[in-house]
Protein backbone atom coordinates (compact mmCIF):
# COMPACT_ATOMS: atom_id res chain seq x y z
CA UNK A 1 0.00 0.00 0.00
CA UNK A 2 0.99 3.04 -1.03
CA UNK A 3 -0.22 6.47 0.69
CA UNK A 4 0.42 10.40 -0.38
CA UNK A 5 0.61 12.86 1.23
CA UNK A 6 -2.48 15.70 1.66
CA UNK A 7 -7.31 15.53 -7.43
CA UNK A 8 -12.27 16.78 -8.85
CA UNK A 9 -14.37 15.71 -11.72
CA UNK A 10 -18.13 16.48 -11.94
CA UNK A 11 -20.29 14.28 -10.00
CA UNK A 12 -22.45 11.89 -12.25
CA UNK A 13 -25.96 12.16 -11.34
CA UNK A 14 -27.38 9.76 -14.30
CA UNK A 15 -25.35 6.99 -11.89
CA UNK A 16 -27.25 4.00 -9.91
CA UNK A 17 -26.81 4.33 -6.19
CA UNK A 18 -25.12 0.93 -4.37
CA UNK A 19 -25.74 0.94 -0.61
CA UNK A 20 -24.23 -1.28 2.20
CA UNK A 21 -26.99 -1.50 5.08
CA UNK A 22 -26.21 -3.24 8.19
CA UNK A 23 -29.13 -5.50 9.46
CA UNK A 24 -30.01 -7.18 12.65
CA UNK A 25 -30.86 -10.29 10.13
CA UNK A 26 -28.52 -13.73 10.80
CA UNK A 27 -27.17 -14.58 7.29
CA UNK A 28 -24.04 -16.65 7.57
CA UNK A 29 -21.28 -16.63 4.79
CA UNK A 30 -17.69 -15.26 3.94
CA UNK A 31 -16.31 -14.31 0.95
CA UNK A 32 -13.57 -16.44 -0.98
CA UNK A 33 -9.64 -16.30 0.04
CA UNK A 34 -7.96 -15.10 -2.60
CA UNK A 35 -4.52 -14.64 -2.17
CA UNK A 36 -2.12 -12.86 -4.74
CA UNK A 37 0.14 -16.47 -5.42
CA UNK A 38 -3.35 -17.56 -7.24
CA UNK A 39 -3.57 -15.06 -9.66
CA UNK A 40 -2.66 -15.40 -13.30
CA UNK A 41 -3.02 -14.08 -16.23
CA UNK A 42 -1.75 -9.96 -15.67
CA UNK A 43 1.73 -11.17 -16.41
CA UNK A 44 4.19 -8.48 -14.99
CA UNK A 45 1.56 -5.43 -14.78
CA UNK A 46 0.79 -4.23 -11.91
CA UNK A 47 -2.45 -3.32 -11.34
CA UNK A 48 -2.63 -0.21 -9.22
CA UNK A 49 -5.48 2.26 -8.19
CA UNK A 50 -5.27 5.81 -6.17
CA UNK A 51 -7.76 6.74 -4.06
CA UNK A 52 -8.42 10.47 -2.87
CA UNK A 53 -9.92 10.14 0.84
CA UNK A 54 -11.77 13.77 1.32
CA UNK A 55 -12.10 13.11 5.28
CA UNK A 56 -15.28 15.78 6.40
CA UNK A 57 -15.79 13.73 9.46
CA UNK A 58 -13.23 13.78 12.62
CA UNK A 59 -11.86 10.45 11.86
CA UNK A 60 -8.49 10.29 13.72
CA UNK A 61 -5.65 10.40 11.42
CA UNK A 62 -4.11 6.95 12.98
CA UNK A 63 -7.69 5.17 12.19
CA UNK A 64 -8.06 6.51 9.15
CA UNK A 65 -4.71 4.84 8.21
CA UNK A 66 -5.32 1.92 10.07
CA UNK A 67 -8.64 1.35 7.86
CA UNK A 68 -6.92 2.07 4.39
CA UNK A 69 -4.66 -0.59 5.34
CA UNK A 70 -7.67 -2.84 6.01
CA UNK A 71 -8.85 -2.04 2.73
CA UNK A 72 -5.37 -2.55 1.34
CA UNK A 73 -5.01 -6.14 2.46
CA UNK A 74 -8.39 -6.57 0.55
CA UNK A 75 -7.61 -5.44 -2.58
CA UNK A 76 -4.07 -6.61 -2.33
CA UNK A 77 -5.88 -10.07 -2.20
CA UNK A 78 -7.94 -9.42 -5.56
CA UNK A 79 -4.54 -8.01 -7.38
CA UNK A 80 -4.39 -4.29 -6.53
CA UNK A 81 -2.15 -2.37 -5.20
CA UNK A 82 -3.58 0.82 -3.90
CA UNK A 83 -2.54 4.39 -2.80
CA UNK A 84 -3.98 6.35 -0.59
CA UNK A 85 -4.32 10.06 -0.73
CA UNK A 86 -5.69 11.87 1.93
CA UNK A 87 -7.36 15.22 1.54
CA UNK A 88 -8.50 16.04 5.45
CA UNK A 89 -11.31 18.71 4.75
CA UNK A 90 -12.24 20.05 8.38
CA UNK A 91 -8.80 22.60 8.93
CA UNK A 92 -8.02 25.76 7.05
CA UNK A 93 -8.80 25.08 2.97
CA UNK A 94 -5.41 26.70 2.23
CA UNK A 95 -3.68 23.91 3.88
CA UNK A 96 -5.47 21.79 1.28
CA UNK A 97 -2.88 19.64 -0.91
CA UNK A 98 -3.27 21.37 -4.08
CA UNK A 99 -3.09 17.36 -5.31
CA UNK A 100 -6.43 16.79 -3.85
CA UNK A 101 -8.23 19.04 -6.09
CA UNK A 102 -6.41 18.26 -9.39
CA UNK A 103 -7.85 16.82 -12.30
CA UNK A 104 -9.16 12.85 -11.52
CA UNK A 105 -7.82 10.65 -14.01
CA UNK A 106 -9.73 7.25 -14.69
CA UNK A 107 -7.39 5.18 -12.55
CA UNK A 108 -8.34 7.43 -9.70
CA UNK A 109 -11.28 6.74 -7.10
CA UNK A 110 -13.17 10.05 -5.01
CA UNK A 111 -13.94 8.86 -1.69
CA UNK A 112 -15.62 11.08 0.71
CA UNK A 113 -15.72 10.06 4.83
CA UNK A 114 -19.24 12.37 5.60
CA UNK A 115 -19.95 12.31 9.78
CA UNK A 116 -23.65 11.52 8.64
CA UNK A 117 -25.48 11.57 5.57
CA UNK A 118 -28.14 14.02 4.73
CA UNK A 119 -31.58 12.66 3.85
CA UNK A 120 -31.49 10.84 0.40
CA UNK A 121 -34.15 8.89 -0.99
CA UNK A 122 -32.06 6.19 -2.49
CA UNK A 123 -30.46 5.68 0.69
CA UNK A 124 -31.12 4.12 3.66
CA UNK A 125 -31.08 5.31 6.95
CA UNK A 126 -29.44 2.09 8.13
CA UNK A 127 -26.91 2.79 5.42
CA UNK A 128 -23.20 2.54 6.13
CA UNK A 129 -22.30 4.01 2.77
CA UNK A 130 -23.30 4.20 -0.91
CA UNK A 131 -21.98 4.26 -4.07
CA UNK A 132 -22.46 5.54 -7.78
CA UNK A 133 -22.47 2.95 -10.50
CA UNK A 134 -22.44 3.99 -13.87
CA UNK A 135 -23.12 1.33 -16.66
CA UNK A 136 -19.90 1.08 -19.22
CA UNK A 137 -18.21 2.36 -21.18
CA UNK A 138 -18.25 4.98 -18.35
CA UNK A 139 -16.99 3.98 -15.13
CA UNK A 140 -18.11 5.00 -11.54
CA UNK A 141 -15.22 7.17 -9.60
CA UNK A 142 -17.34 8.70 -6.69
CA UNK A 143 -18.73 6.87 -3.22
CA UNK A 144 -19.33 8.12 0.74
CA UNK A 145 -19.40 6.64 3.60
CA UNK A 146 -20.64 7.31 6.98
CA UNK A 147 -18.48 7.81 10.02
CA UNK A 148 -21.17 8.18 12.50
CA UNK A 149 -22.81 5.24 10.97
CA UNK A 150 -20.13 2.89 11.84
CA UNK A 151 -19.66 4.10 15.10
CA UNK A 152 -23.07 2.98 15.48
CA UNK A 153 -22.71 -0.57 14.10
CA UNK A 154 -20.25 -1.23 15.87
CA UNK A 155 -22.76 -2.07 18.72
CA UNK A 156 -23.13 -4.81 16.48
CA UNK A 157 -20.05 -6.09 15.30
CA UNK A 158 -17.87 -5.68 18.97
CA UNK A 159 -15.40 -8.16 17.66
CA UNK A 160 -14.16 -5.77 15.15
CA UNK A 161 -12.36 -2.31 16.01
CA UNK A 162 -13.51 0.84 14.18
CA UNK A 163 -10.64 0.85 11.71
CA UNK A 164 -11.58 -2.78 10.93
CA UNK A 165 -15.05 -2.33 10.07
CA UNK A 166 -14.29 1.68 8.35
CA UNK A 167 -11.71 -0.27 6.31
CA UNK A 168 -14.13 -3.34 4.94
CA UNK A 169 -16.69 -0.88 4.33
CA UNK A 170 -14.46 1.06 2.20
CA UNK A 171 -13.35 -1.86 -0.30
CA UNK A 172 -17.04 -3.16 0.24
CA UNK A 173 -17.77 0.53 -1.87
CA UNK A 174 -14.93 0.60 -4.09
CA UNK A 175 -15.76 -2.50 -4.55
CA UNK A 176 -19.22 -1.32 -6.05
CA UNK A 177 -17.21 1.07 -8.28
CA UNK A 178 -15.14 -1.52 -9.97
CA UNK A 179 -17.64 -4.52 -10.25
CA UNK A 180 -20.21 -1.66 -11.94
CA UNK A 181 -24.31 -1.99 -11.13
CA UNK A 182 -26.01 -4.34 -9.48
CA UNK A 183 -22.85 -5.57 -8.25
CA UNK A 184 -24.12 -6.82 -4.53
CA UNK A 185 -23.77 -10.37 -3.80
CA UNK A 186 -25.73 -12.79 -1.96
CA UNK A 187 -23.01 -13.34 0.20
CA UNK A 188 -19.27 -12.24 1.35
CA UNK A 189 -18.04 -8.94 1.41
CA UNK A 190 -20.37 -7.51 -1.52
CA UNK A 191 -23.61 -8.64 0.47
CA UNK A 192 -26.21 -5.86 0.87
CA UNK A 193 -26.52 -6.18 4.43
CA UNK A 194 -24.15 -7.22 7.33
CA UNK A 195 -25.81 -8.73 9.85
CA UNK A 196 -24.59 -9.19 13.85
CA UNK A 197 -23.55 -12.97 12.80
CA UNK A 198 -21.46 -11.79 9.25
CA UNK A 199 -19.44 -9.56 11.62
CA UNK A 200 -18.95 -11.89 14.26
CA UNK A 201 -17.38 -14.58 10.97
CA UNK A 202 -15.79 -11.27 9.85
CA UNK A 203 -13.83 -11.25 13.24
CA UNK A 204 -11.95 -14.25 12.71
CA UNK A 205 -12.22 -15.40 9.10
CA UNK A 206 -11.58 -14.05 5.86
CA UNK A 207 -14.19 -11.29 4.73
CA UNK A 208 -12.84 -10.89 0.71
CA UNK A 209 -13.83 -10.76 -3.14
CA UNK A 210 -14.67 -13.68 -4.09
CA UNK A 211 -12.73 -14.76 -6.78
CA UNK A 212 -15.14 -13.98 -9.43
CA UNK A 213 -15.03 -10.49 -8.35
CA UNK A 214 -11.82 -10.62 -8.19
CA UNK A 215 -11.29 -11.42 -11.74
CA UNK A 216 -13.90 -8.83 -12.76
CA UNK A 217 -11.91 -5.99 -10.25
CA UNK A 218 -9.03 -6.88 -12.10
CA UNK A 219 -10.23 -6.66 -15.38
CA UNK A 220 -12.09 -3.27 -14.92
CA UNK A 221 -8.78 -1.89 -13.44
CA UNK A 222 -6.98 -3.13 -16.44
CA UNK A 223 -9.48 -1.02 -18.36
CA UNK A 224 -9.22 2.38 -16.47
CA UNK A 225 -5.36 2.18 -17.02
CA UNK A 226 -5.59 1.46 -20.91
CA UNK A 227 -7.96 3.71 -21.37
CA UNK A 228 -6.36 6.72 -19.43
CA UNK A 229 -2.93 5.77 -21.49
CA UNK A 230 -4.89 5.99 -24.94
CA UNK A 231 -6.05 9.31 -23.57
CA UNK A 232 -2.28 10.41 -22.49
CA UNK A 233 -1.16 9.39 -25.57
CA UNK A 234 -3.78 11.22 -27.56
CA UNK A 235 -3.07 14.66 -25.62
CA UNK A 236 0.64 14.28 -26.46
CA UNK A 237 0.21 13.67 -30.31
CA UNK A 238 0.87 16.57 -32.68
CA UNK A 239 -2.08 18.42 -34.26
Amino acid sequence: MKKLEPKTRGWKLSATMSCLAMWAAVSVAVGKDLTPDRIDGDGDQTLALTVRVFIYAPVPSSEMSAAERVASKIFQKAGLEMTWLDCPMTGTPATLNPACSAFMTLAEIHLNIMPDFPKIPQVEESAMGFALTVPPPDRGQFASISYGQVRRQLLHASQLTLDQLLGRGMAHEIGHLLLGTNSHAPTGLMSAQWSEQKMKLAAFLQFDFSKDQAARIRGDVRARMRQQESQQMAQRAPI
